[in-house]
């Protein structure tokens, strides 16, 4: 018995010296090339600085257009997806963003660390924890969660797993993570995951808003509608499988990357509009040579646009007005940037090919847009002018003089519309010779109140 006593006493004492060491602590800053601190990365690892972590007003942009808009259930019907977009964690995790390389913590070589995430559980227009909010249940959306907003709802997906944001707190384990030069792993921001957001339409509940349905508001409620947290050796964070409400929220805000919100970020508008119902899904262009291309020649081929619009639209690219425009890909987007595609005011001259730059995609070469025979500034994102400078960003009032009356249905006016795209040799900035390969790119007709 006493060597029994013996024989344990220092194995627990070398268990708690592995679990003192086994520790992940908070960077603040980066030292000297030399500095032992624990809260201090060396030059060369990464940035950082103090941060304050998910407080209630510190979210990014989720990458939503600027302004969404509402109408009656007749046109819109229920559950309409508003809007969606998906945004990394550089850019939705804090008001002004991250840097990639921005680390948040300094973990042992053989620490387990986590990422966590969850709705604001605890609120009632953030993530409420009554079993996914019966107001998404009711018309078939799994985890969408009432907002501030009369009849607008929020679900939040963690890209990296899949899954659903609920009032129950998930993990994720973290690997491949960067090594200091002193051993650490290192948590930064290119590490954690995006997230994917989508609005919905809704019945309207009489009682359960925090604010009337105004026919314009910015989102001005504070708080968020979801969380990142690291779980770690050391660190306080909640208790993973179990719900967020009822004080589950150890670590917070000082120790969670991620605040994901509405906050000053989306105004909501209720105004009668138009939407797509068809576009010509794929145009394709007759070949041409490399040698007409360089010599100025062209192809153009047509595209047809239907849409539908209320009574009482206004017709206007200002504010409170229903625009149309035509979104480039993401990497087109990508690729005029380089290309001094862009104007003064973000919006673009041609769309280019999706993988422009790659291996047997033609250089030098873009399809330019036309209505009614003059060429389209397109949309380098959703986001509404508000009537400043509209046309230069990429948008025009959605009738335009070529639309075509199809019918009236029950109010609503039918339209449909003949575009042109042109294939032809870049013309803006100064551009290199054309090269051969394929041209493959993507748009989308949007169309947006203002």
């Amino acid at each position: 018995m006493l060597r029994t006593v013996q024989f344990l006493s220092p194995l627990l004492a070398l268990l708690l010296a592995q679990d003192a060491w086994a520790t992940c602590y908070k960077v603040t800053s980066v030292g000297s090339s030399t500095t032992t601190s624990n809260t201090q990365i060396r030059p060369g690892e990464g940035t950082a600085a103090s941060w304050a972590g998910a407080c209630d007003t510190c979210n990014g942009s989720l990458g939503l257009p600027s302004v969404i808009n509402v109408s009656d259930p007749g046109f819109q019907p229920y559950p309409t997806l508003i809007a969606s977009s998906v945004a990394p964690h550089t850019q939705y995790g804090a008001a002004a963003g991250y840097d990639p390389e921005r680390v948040f913590f300094r973990c042992a070589p053989e620490d387990a660390v986590y990422e966590m995430f969850s709705t604001n559980g605890d609120n009632l227009y953030s993530g409420w924890y009554d079993g996914g909010d019966s107001v998404g249940n009711s018309i078939g959306l799994q985890a969408a969660y009432r907002t501030a907003w009369p009849n607008v709802l929020l679900r939040l997906t963690h890209v990296e797993t899949g899954q659903y944001f609920t009032d129950v707190w998930r993990e994720r384990r973290l690997s491949g993570l960067d090594i200091d030069s002193r051993g650490f792993q290192l948590v930064k921001a290119k590490n954690l995951s995006a997230v994917r957001t989508e609005l919905f339409s809704a019945p309207l509940e009489p009682t359960r808003y925090y604010s009337p349905g105004t026919p314009s508001q910015i989102y001005g409620y504070t708080q968020p509608a979801g969380y990142i947290a690291i779980k770690g050796p050391g660190l306080d964070y909640p208790t993973v499988g179990q719900a967020h409400i009822g004080g589950n929220w150890g670590g917070w805000h000082h120790y969670w990357p991620g605040a994901i919100g509405l906050y000053n970020r989306v105004t909501l508008k209720r105004y009668p509009t138009c939407v797509v119902t068809n576009v010509t899904p794929r145009v394709v262009f007759p070949p041409i040579s490399l040698g007409e291309v360089n010599a100025g020649a062209f192809r153009e081929m047509p595209f047809e646009v239907a849409f539908k619009c209320q009574s009482g639209v206004i017709n206007s690219v200002a504010a409170t007005g229903t625009a149309l425009g035509i979104k480039v890909s993401a990497g087109a987007l990508a690729a005029s940037s380089a290309l001094g595609l862009a104007n003064s005011n973000g919006g673009l001259a041609y769309l280019v090919s999706d993988n422009y730059g790659q291996p047997g995609v033609a250089k030098g070469v873009g399809i330019r847009l036309y209505r009614n025979s003059t060429p389209m500034n397109l949309l380098a994102s959703e986001d509404s002018a508000n009537g400043s400078n509209a046309q230069a960003r990429g948008w025009y009032p959605v009738i335009g003089a070529a639309s075509n009356p199809t019918g009236t249905n029950g109010g609503i006016a039918h339209y449909s519309e003949i575009f042109r795209a042109r294939l032809e040799k870049l013309s803006v900035g100064t551009q290199p010779t054309a090269t051969p390969g394929r041209v493959e790119a993507t748009a989308q007709v949007v169309i947006r109140v203002q």
